[in-house]
């Protein structure tokens, strides 16, 4: 499903929750309502997480934000002033060289979608999003790069590939035509391979091992900013960890060191 349907369908959902209200009536009331029902329901043993739910209100403000700026409206976002839920910060999930090599067998073994292996191949070497990489057409590849266009951070990312991917890349693309969507595939494979993963991280998983990779081999973060396609350096520093040298001052500056080096000055 499009982006924009899937939209559309989760706009449609609210309306019917909350009612066909008059779009000046709404009310950060009407919107709290929604989350409380949502929250209540249960799809196949689960419920709603938070993290959805300020998706839904971003929807939302977009619709109301875009009719004021092209002077439809000509009131006040009546949401402006509902905040997000607060989420805690979720530790990223990535895979060892292992588990790469691992999920990489799995897939040759089993995965019947004949494209499943080569778009995983395409992530974890450029650390793009599973749909960005699927949605590659062969245009898109050219000079031993791959062209990221209408992406989720509505920037274009020319990012490198390796001459050997890129080469199987192009023999893949004459011999079984241009991507289609494989990302159930890739899943099943997934789960076959016996590596557990949190709930949400299967589809970013491939994303989160590039990252964590590109840094642990002390990768510039302004470097990994452009290649992810973030818009703000923010959301990149959640990667810094994997440097070898993050926080390594803590080790070389704290008090109990400082205190040691003063004894040994003394002792000298």
């Amino acid at each position: 499903m499009g982006q924009n349907m899937q939209t559309k369908r989760i706009l449609d959902n609210i309306v019917k929750i909350i009612g066909d209200i008059q779009a000046d009536k709404l009310t950060i009331s009407h919107f709290n309502k929604y989350k409380k029902i949502k929250r209540e329901e249960q799809y196949q043993g689960r419920t709603i997480s938070d993290n959805t739910l300020n998706k839904h209100l971003g929807y939302l403000n977009r619709v109301y934000n875009y009719l004021i700026e092209i002077e439809e409206l000509d009131y006040k976002n009546p949401l402006r002033k509902l905040k997000k839920i607060k989420i805690d910060e979720r530790e990223l999930t990535f895979l060892t060289l292992k588990q790469v090599d691992t999920l990489i067998k799995q897939i040759k073994a089993t995965a019947q979608n004949p494209h499943t292996l080569i778009i995983t191949k395409l992530c974890l070497a450029t650390g793009a999003r599973w749909g960005e990489a699927e949605s590659r057409k062969s245009h898109h590849f050219h000079s031993n790069r791959v062209e990221y266009t209408r992406t989720k951070g509505k920037k274009t990312r020319n990012v490198p590939v390796p001459e050997d991917l890129f080469k199987e890349i192009e023999e893949h693309i004459a011999q079984h035509g241009e991507f289609t969507p494989s990302l159930t595939s890739f899943r099943r494979a997934l789960k076959a391979s016996g590596i557990k993963l949190p709930r949400g991280q299967q589809s970013h998983v491939l994303r989160h091992t590039f990252a964590s990779h590109f840094m642990m081999n002390k990768g510039n973060i302004l470097v990994l900013q452009r290649i992810l396609g973030h818009s703000s350096l923010v959301m990149t520093m959640k990667y810094a960890k994997f440097d070898p040298d993050h926080f390594k001052e803590a080790a070389e500056l704290n008090p109990l060191t400082s205190l040691e080096r003063q004894s040994v000055d003394i002792e000298n």
